[in-house]
């Protein structure tokens, strides 16, 4: 059944415009740590576009300049040091202010997202991120990565199965993740016919992935472009 379902996967991919990423395809990624971190803690159950603001008040306020940079390319350098964001978030209810975003990490018992971002921030820090290269080096360090998982998942919003964790690794350069949200996940159910869940469809994308000869990010994004231009019409 499992194979079945592959296949099916790759077959509804010929429907996707899947671009690899290099300086000329229009793929990029933040510039900064501090960004990757309001990304995936904010696009969490929130449309994109107001992810997008968050991002762009923080760097509007502290002055950042390159934001983003062609993905599959060198770093352009400058980065902001990711303990100067904790800095700037001492104070939950300013970054709140700053971000113009109160959302919560859950309606029912959440706290800020800007106070959960605040608390990524942190945590890395102690764990000596303090770059995005940094964070490229504890993904390949497995001893490394557990601690760091384990205390991030401390943060509320965590959630069952760590999609928001998974996506700041995505965001931070890790091409072999995928990000199940909704979007990811109303695509495979409507090419399988039933319900998704998370770890199903990351095994899917995944395969399919390697199957098609792209990465689980690029297939990823290709689903989530479709998926976003399909809920437009």
């Amino acid at each position: 059944m499992e194979e079945q379902n592959i296949k099916a996967v790759v077959m509804a991919t010929k429907g996707l415009d899947i671009v690899r990423c290099g300086p000329d395809s229009g793929l990029r990624r933040w510039a900064h740590l501090s960004l990757c971190v309001l990304d995936a803690v904010f696009s969490i159950n929130a449309h994109y576009s107001g992810v997008v603001n968050v991002c762009r008040r923080y760097a509007d306020h502290v002055g950042l300049g390159q934001r983003l940079y062609p993905r599959g390319t060198e770093h352009p350098g400058g980065e902001e040091p990711l303990s100067r964001f904790a800095e700037c978030a001492a104070d939950m209810d300013a970054l709140a202010a700053i971000l113009g975003n109160r959302g919560r990490t859950s309606p029912r018992g959440g706290v800020l997202k800007a106070e959960a971002a605040m608390d990524y921030a942190r945590i890395l820090v102690d764990h000596g991120v303090d770059l995005l290269i940094g964070l490229e080096k504890v993904l390949v360090d497995d001893n490394r990565l557990a601690k760091v998982e384990k205390a991030l998942a401390q943060v509320p919003g965590h959630g069952a199965h760590g999609v928001r964790l998974s996506y700041l690794w995505m965001l931070a350069g890790d091409d072999t993740g995928i990000k199940p949200d909704r979007m990811v996940l109303n695509w495979l159910a409507h090419v399988l016919k039933r319900s998704m869940g998370v770890p199903e469809a990351r095994r899917l994308v995944s395969a399919a992935a390697q199957i098609i000869g792209c990465t689980p990010w690029e297939l990823d994004h290709a689903i989530w472009l479709y998926q976003r231009r399909r809920t437009a019409k």
